[in-house]
């Protein structure tokens, strides 16, 4: 890919930050949170409107606005409970890309992507989070005027729900530049973010802070993407029968019946499936979509070789309700102090005795609603290089799933060519877009 970096500056919150907030405190579920870059890229066509300088002067105006809106993503982490929030910015690297947007999408493979993301950022660990930035954005202009807007948000700030919302906001706040500018209607501004509801909810008090864990270090893990058809899904959850399978429930058995198999484990060693749960709409009252903080916890369900779909999905039905009870009692009405102390002593550093996939399902966001004037996304997408991994994505159509899994590299030869797997996934297929 021949790529030419055309700028790279530090983008500052549009009103500087009131003194009184210079102090952003994090939640427990934050503190707990190891300090990674979760990257997030969206693909868009060409914009034959204006120039591509013009669009990029917009798309910093308006990112320094939602920088405003979110003013905690500009400051800096103080240790491993606050944020200091003194407008030290965010960087935005800009790049030309001599060739057509086309080309990664018929070619969508992690090596072509990877470039899109700034500084090599995606899933490596803060080196100094009292002087990283939590997020980098890398701004992608391709000859045809098509863009790619690749994002990595530190974990530790928020779970991947703040980042879909900061970017469905920094969008809407840009269509409205541009609908000024053609002197359309303006738009309404979109609602905050509840900034402070994730402290407020899951506060640290007087709970000791314990070492973060060490972050691993993934050697010879590849990452590959498995697309999922809709009517592919459906024949899934049929499979499940007569256990009633959600769409997540579905994938999530096969992926989990697959990777026993690509692991190799003899008969007798479970492997241990861990599924993060958004605790949003789990908590008693629930709590809006817009509350930024980590708000995931996880449930595990063990499965074996010999276990079916429908079996598998028991399993983690029997889990989940099992979850459920443990999930109340992180905060509202059924909030246990006793619980939280435990939950915080957990050492996540602690080596399982069995193998452990870890599967995080960012369906039913509205990814595809960011539309910064030009259209909705044709692609959105991520990349993983943390092993044994799964991150399940709603496709651009509402009903297929793409499913990032990232494996050592040898379990991965075994994994993508299980048959079980051929049958109702495709490998890295090109995009299908309408012109």
């Amino acid at each position: 890919m021949d790529m030419e970096l055309i700028s790279r500056e530090i983008m500052k919150p549009s009103s500087p930050t009131p003194p009184h907030l210079e102090t952003y405190p994090l939640s427990f579920m934050d503190v707990k949170t190891h300090p990674t870059y979760v990257p997030l890229v969206y693909f868009y066509r060409s914009n034959n409107h204006q120039p591509q300088e013009s669009t990029i002067a917009i798309l910093k105006k308006s990112l320094s606005e939602a920088l405003s809106m979110y003013y905690p993503i500009a400051g800096r982490f103080r240790g491993q409970v606050a944020i200091h929030c003194k407008d030290q910015g965010v960087p935005l690297l800009i790049t030309a890309i001599k060739g057509d947007l086309s080309h990664i999408l018929k070619n969508p493979t992690p090596a072509n992507i990877l470039p899109l993301f700034p500084h090599n950022l995606p899933w490596t660990a803060m080196q100094n989070p009292t002087h990283d930035a939590i997020l980098a954005i890398q701004i992608n202009t391709f000859s045809c005027g098509g863009i790619a807007i690749a994002l990595c948000m530190s974990h530790k700030f928020s779970d991947i729900s703040a980042l879909f919302n900061f970017v469905n906001d920094w969008a809407a706040i840009t269509k409205n530049y541009q609908n000024q500018n053609q002197n359309h209607h303006s738009l309404s501004l979109p609602s905050p973010p509840l900034l402070h509801a994730g402290v407020s909810l899951f506060p640290l008090g007087d709970f000791p802070v314990y070492p973060e864990p060490q972050y691993p270090e993934n050697h010879n893990t590849v990452c590959k993407r498995f697309v999922f058809q809709g009517s592919r899904i459906d024949s899934l959850k049929a499979m499940a029968a007569p256990v009633h399978a959600t769409r997540i429930q579905a994938v999530t058995a096969l992926i989990c019946k697959c990777a026993i198999s690509a692991l190799g484990l003899s008969t007798n060693t479970p492997l241990l499936s861990s599924v993060a749960v958004n605790l949003r709409n789990r908590i008693d009252p629930p709590i809006p979509n817009k509350t930024i903080g980590n708000m995931i916890s996880f449930f595990t369900f063990s499965s074996s070789q010999t276990d079916q779909v429908a079996e598998l999905v028991s399993k983690m039905k029997e889990g989940m309700a099992d979850g459920e009870k443990q999930m109340k009692k992180y905060g509202g009405k059924d909030r246990d102090l006793d619980f939280i102390a435990e939950f915080m002593k957990q050492e996540e550093a602690e080596v399982p005795v069995d193998p452990v996939m870890i599967f995080s399902s960012w369906c039913r966001f509205s990814m595809y609603e960011a539309d910064f004037g030009w259209e909705k996304p044709v692609w959105i997408t991520s990349l993983s290089n943390v092993t044994n991994l799964v991150i399940l994505m709603d496709a651009r159509d509402g009903k297929g799933m793409e499913v990032i899994v990232s494996m050592e590299e040898e379990h991965m030869a075994r994994f993508e060519r299980n048959q079980d797997l051929v049958q109702y996934a495709s490998l890295e297929p090109p995009l299908q877009f309408s012109h």
